[in-house]
């Protein structure tokens, strides 16, 4: 039986792919089958009820969640800072409650059917990537971080747009393993991130659409300092290069879960004009993120340290 830290340097190895160990079986993984089965049965609850008691969850977490709460506030103050005390943390709170009902619908998403998924689901700007497919180019789908990320990727699996990713694996090798073959249900191929780029861009040149998260924040020596709402941020320049490498226009895309519609819904931009230009690239990006971000706030991943990264090397976190 393998230890904790062994399993943690099992998912972080080089060469990492998820797959099935009879230690999953061991007593000390039953709390996350006994979770597996919970999410199953509330995959075939209405969503209506779902979502009425994700909101009433998602609020409870909100008000005990004191570390995600502080980094969402920290972000939103630096972003947006004409709002109102008030109007942040109404945003806070609603996050919250998107999450909880994103996960609660996981089971759902992991094992309902094709033509269930279709019907829970939106699209918005679907033209510009069919504009691109019978123009025969490979398309990167830049998607900023929104709570229906992973449920929404899925979903466009099931319309025949089979996905490739890049993902940081979970410390957990069982979670880690269930969330990937879920991801994959239908098609396309996940890789971890520290077996590098190169089988991500070999995937998109063999015709599955790259799913590409640009927004975190990996450092002042990989990134530009480029503008972000009303702040800076340390940027990832390189998509222009990647679109070069594989042969791809880069079509933003945004997730974002509807719950008085009961729509996963993805809304879709037309074709990223990147030049050479590192900054210009990175701010591109970033220029998109505040397109979709803006209008519903609530859907963004706020609790990321997204500026953790200053010119001045301060700590807002």
């Amino acid at each position: 039986m393998m230890s904790k830290q062994e399993h943690v340097r099992l998912t972080a190895r080089v060469g990492y792919e998820p797959r099935f160990l009879w230690a999953f079986l061991h007593p000390k993984y039953w709390g996350v089958w006994l979770g597996i089965v919970v999410l199953a049965g509330l995959a075939f609850v209405p969503f209506r009820w779902r979502d009425k008691f994700a909101r009433k969850l998602g609020l409870l977490i909100a008000r005990k969640a004191h570390k995600p709460r502080h980094k969402a506030r920290v972000n939103l103050t630096l972003c947006f800072p004409h709002w109102t005390e008030q109007q942040r943390e109404q945003v806070i709170d609603e996050m919250f409650v998107t999450a909880a009902q994103v996960m609660l619908g996981i089971g759902e998403i992991a094992i309902r059917s094709k033509a269930h998924l279709q019907k829970r689901s939106a699209f918005i700007g679907l033209e510009h990537i069919q504009k691109a497919r019978e123009e025969g180019k490979n398309i990167i789908l830049m998607i900023p971080h929104g709570w229906a990320i992973d449920a929404s990727g899925i979903i466009l699996h099931t319309h025949g747009m089979p996905m490739t990713a890049m993902y940081n694996p979970h410390r957990n090798p069982l979670v880690d393993w269930l969330w990937n073959a879920t991801r994959e249900r239908f098609g396309g191929k996940m890789y971890a991130r520290q077996n590098g780029i190169k089988p991500f861009l070999q995937s998109i040149k063999q015709g599955n659409m790259g799913y590409y998260l640009p927004d975190e924040d990996y450092g002042a020596e990989a990134s530009e300092f480029v503008d972000f709402f009303a702040t800076y941020k340390a940027t990832l320049p390189g998509l222009n290069k990647m679109a070069k490498l594989a042969k791809a226009v880069v079509i933003p895309m945004f997730p974002r879960y509807n719950a008085e519609r009961g729509l996963y819904e993805m809304e879709i931009r037309p074709a990223m004009s990147l030049t050479e230009e590192p900054a210009q690239s990175a701010r591109a990006m970033n220029a998109e993120i505040e397109y979709f971000v803006t209008p519903t706030p609530e859907q963004y991943v706020w609790v990321l340290k997204l500026l953790k990264t200053r010119r001045d090397n301060e700590d807002i976190y």
